[in-house]
């Protein structure tokens, strides 16, 4: 039997709008981003005892939209509307960027990690995709530059076992990407086309059998994606 929710924690230090937060894979951190171009770490601990663990203010020139830990907890990544995306981490005792992301022409909306964090995703109002390829020393290649979408793109998800991602659009459409086994490109290999109005976000469940969607037109839906094939 689940029992009543209730506010356990209020954390304040933002001004503007807050857009994302995102849990550290070992949950006791928990990162902030907002419309005064900041990121705001704080130690979680129960009960209303969070306190803000550091201030990290010198990554981007306007609102920070979406930030996404990697799997493995070691850097944090935040997307930016201007157009850049920003990576950090504390490997010299404190966290810092150490790694910034060019390319994308306008905001860029949503970032994601691969699960074996070899990959990172984000996508933009200048209605493209693009995959990074993630180096040691905090390198970053571009990998594919994804035009499947005719309008601004929402969100960016990795399916959580395979490397399949999808993408949400103001187009009103999912698209699902693969990369080609034989000649290692980038391609779209699905759209789903349920929605009536802007597909705001979505998300796999742990198994990655099924892939929820929500959107303007007030319904959410649910899918089945495709295997990783050979193609």
């Amino acid at each position: 039997m689940t029992g009543k929710l209730k506010a356990i924690c209020s954390l304040k230090g933002h001004s503007g709008i807050v857009w994302n937060t995102s849990w550290h894979p070992k949950g006791l951190m928990l990162a902030s981003c907002g419309e005064d171009k900041t990121i705001r770490l704080w130690n979680y601990k129960d009960g209303d005892k969070s306190t803000l663990k550091c201030l990290l203010a010198d990554g981007h020139q306007r609102t920070v939209r979406a930030i996404a830990w990697s799997y493995c907890g070691q850097s944090l990544a935040s997307a930016s509307f201007d157009a850049t995306v920003a990576i950090w981490d504390n490997k010299s005792g404190q966290f810092e960027c150490n790694a910034t992301l060019e390319g994308h022409e306008n905001e860029v909306k949503s970032v994601a990690w691969s699960r074996s964090g070899s990959m990172l995703a984000t996508c933009s109002r200048d209605k493209s995709v693009w995959v990074w390829e993630v180096w040691e020393d905090n390198e970053y290649e571009c990998a594919a530059v994804l035009n499947a979408h005719s309008q601004d793109v929402k969100k960016v998800v990795w399916h959580p076992h395979e490397d399949i991602l999808a993408s949400a659009s103001y187009d009103n459409s999912i698209k699902l990407y693969m990369e080609d086994a034989s000649d290692k490109e980038w391609t779209c290999v699905g759209t789903l086309s349920s929605h009536t109005s802007t597909v705001w976000s979505l998300a796999f469940d742990k198994t990655g059998d099924r892939l929820v969607t929500s959107s303007d037109d007030h319904q959410f839906c649910q899918t089945q994606p495709p295997k990783h094939t050979q193609h």
